[in-house]
């Protein structure tokens, strides 16, 4: 034991404590456990004193714009009742400055927004979800202003450490990350920043994140960036039988493996194959009986609930669970008249599909089944059938991807099976007659540049959307084409919309398809005369054209979209004049209204410049005494036999809309 004596007030005003944090220290200041612990001569008041983050070091160059965790998460732990009076814990007032001073920078402001939301993406009011803010407490827990911390006798407090394996762990932020359990939210930021290059902050972080929790209770867990791929989790000094149970989102709907000891634990939905090679589905079993226990004795004990995009996790003992994630496809649909056992008898459409794809059938497995079985005649009325196509999880942990399936080569599965959907094959190529699909993306490593696209995206529950695709029944022009003036890109470009039968929206975007924009005369004849990007790929359901050019001239002209020569639909006809402009004697072909000969007199004052507003030109009165007979003759007004042209007028100005009928107009225009 130790023996602790004088430690109080002193001469000098100044009180000695027996426990103290390191005030130069933001990082972590390691827990604590004490026993056998003996006082004389010792006051209350000195016995632990935590300090106040430092605020100075809430910069880009050090905690960024958030204070660290060294202060906020300090922790002390009397094992047998012999320093705090009975066994218990000593615990940081980490809500200080929670909606107060900005420079701390906490708040409900930095609170991750999913963590706030429904899966539907509504929000959920912080009263509801964590009314309560700071580290877990119970009504044991006493604020001790000497101490600046609490003293709490109900609750059994440790670290748990969250710490993100990706190769990207010290260039991408995660945090704030939010923690919430019984009500409580605890936001986490980090280490400080410690690197120098080249005279200047490196801006280096390492993603390693300590937690203060009560062991035998459920937590969520939030990244304000996109959650890590690979993540360690494991508790600091607790016994074996010592647990927690943890949710954490993962806004990627990607295959989640949990390792104890490098061993994969498969998710407790699934049981280990006959040939012991991978994790099958279990069959009758529903919900609430997939979530972990906090009384199991497997290890890493998980279910990845995929609506709530939680992955459920026992974290028991010292031992470290890691979290792999593996890059998969999702594919799920209906069967129609089908029973579940009828499915499992039959092999045919995941051995079709596998040859569809050309892929071993190993690595296309059920992953989730919901029956539509009437149970009290077991009559059938279908399933849905959830498939994932990917490799398998391997048994231990290796960083050896030889053989493994490339995100390329997923993607070129995503796409087969989209354009099968799309273009109505299914039938043909499966065996059975599948009219929709979903379909989420598979995506990059973290050493992948992808990858930097991906976590730039924010971090919503609907960020990574599951693609709906179905036979494309009908494309639909939601915005028709405008055009100007031949050379000039239409003034209104337009937006076509895939859907199916019911009008509902299809994600193209998943396939490689491409929608083809044609140019058509009124006999609907195709002919040349557009120009732009023609070709233009998908975004979900919507082909959206940007620059699309008219370069002809015509009467009820349209143009034709055509989907992978099979799904057609045509714009609204439309007609483009002949325009052309003269300086002197130019003019404008146009159908006009009047009588057969047209006396106009006309005198043009045009404004030159804006500094010259004084000076006005007047043109000599044109007098012009046309008819269409000596017009041809003139060879003004070519080709207009029975046409009543309008009248011209010099010195650049536009022609008039309508016909000139008046003795004299004036048109003005700024020029420069």
């Amino acid at each position: 034991g130790s023996t602790f004596v004088g430690f109080k007030n002193v001469c000098s005003g100044e009180t000695s404590v027996i426990f103290i944090t390191n005030p130069l220290n933001e990082d972590l200041q390691h827990p604590i456990h004490v026993k056998n612990i003996q006082l004389v001569d010792t006051t209350e008041q000195s016995k632990i004193f935590i300090h106040r983050p430092d605020v100075s070091k809430v910069n880009p160059s050090d905690c960024v714009d958030m204070v660290c965790d060294a202060k906020r998460k300090s922790l002390l732990r009397d094992m047998d009742g012999s320093f705090l009076g009975n066994s218990g814990s000593v615990i940081p007032e980490a809500e200080y400055e929670w909606n107060g001073n900005s420079q701390f920078g906490i708040g409900d402001y930095r609170i991750p927004k999913v963590m706030l939301s429904f899966p539907n993406g509504s929000r959920i009011p912080i009263t509801e979800k964590a009314p309560y803010k700071g580290i877990i407490r119970d009504s044991t827990c006493k604020y001790i202003p000497e101490w600046q911390s609490y003293r709490c006798f109900g609750m059994e407090h440790a670290m748990m450490v969250i710490e993100s394996l990706d190769s990207d762990t010290e260039t991408r932020r995660l945090s704030p990350v939010a923690i919430v359990g019984n009500g409580y939210v605890d936001l986490i930021n980090g280490p400080q920043d410690h690197g120098w290059c080249a005279g200047y902050t490196c801006r280096r972080r390492l993603s390693l994140f300590h937690s203060i929790v009560a062991l035998g209770k459920f937590y969520e867990v939030y990244f304000t960036g996109t959650s890590p791929q690979n993540l360690r989790l494991m508790l600091l000094n607790v016994d074996h039988n010592q647990a927690v149970l943890v949710g954490i989102f993962f806004p990627t709907l990607q295959r989640l493996d949990v390792y104890v000891n490098n061993a994969l634990v498969c998710p407790k939905n699934t049981v280990w194959n006959s040939q012991q090679k991978h994790c099958e589905l279990k069959r009758h079993l529903y919900t609430e009986q997939f979530l972990p226990n906090l009384n199991s004795t497997v290890l890493g004990e998980n279910y990845f609930d995929r609506t709530y995009q939680m992955l459920y996790l026992l974290v028991k003992g010292p031992i470290p669970v890691e979290i792999h994630t593996t890059a998969v496809i999702f594919v799920s649909f209906q069967l129609p008249a089908v029973t579940e056992d009828d499915f499992y008898s039959s092999h045919n459409l995941v051995r079709n599909l596998a040859l569809f794809l050309k892929i071993p059938s190993d690595k296309i497995r059920v992953s989730k089944i919901i029956r539509g079985e009437n149970l009290r005649r077991k009559r059938a009325l279908g399933l849905t059938v959830e498939l994932e196509i990917g490799d398998p999880p391997p048994q231990f942990v290796i960083n050896n991807t030889t053989g493994q399936m490339q995100l390329s080569e997923l993607q070129k599965i995503a796409d087969s099976l989209g354009q099968a959907v799309i273009l109505g094959k299914t039938c043909s190529i499966l065996g059975f007659n599948i009219s929709s699909m979903s379909i989420t993306n598979p995506i990059p490593s973290p050493s992948d540049s992808g990858w930097i696209k991906v976590t730039a995206q924010p971090v919503e529950r609907l960020a990574f959307p599951v693609h709906h695709v179905a036979f494309v029944s009908s494309l639909s022009v939601i915005t028709q084409p405008a055009a100007t003036q031949p050379g000039q890109p239409f003034s209104q470009q337009p937006s076509v919309k895939a859907v199916d039968s019911n009008g509902n929206c299809v994600s193209v975007e998943i396939t490689s398809l491409t929608l083809k924009a044609v140019l058509k005369d009124s006999n609907n004849n195709q002919i040349s005369g557009l120009s732009g990007n023609t070709t233009v790929p998908f975004s979900g359901c919507w082909a959206n054209y940007t620059d699309l050019t008219l370069l002809r001239t015509g009467k009820n002209l349209k143009i034709e979209f055509v989907l992978d020569d099979t799904v057609r639909a045509e714009s609204r006809a439309f007609s483009l004049a002949a325009h052309s402009v003269s300086g002197g004697g130019g003019y404008s072909k146009a159908p006009a209204v009047g009588t057969a000969a047209q006396m106009v007199t006309t005198v043009g004052s045009c404004l030159m410049g804006r500094l010259l507003l004084s000076e006005i030109f007047t043109t000599a009165v044109l007098i012009l005494n046309v008819t269409p007979a000596n017009a041809e003759r003139a060879n003004l007004f070519p080709n207009t036999a029975g046409k009543h042209p309008r009248a011209v007028i010099g010195w650049g100005c536009l022609p008039f809309p309508e016909p000139i009928t008046v003795a004299t107009r004036r048109c003005e225009s700024e020029m420069g």
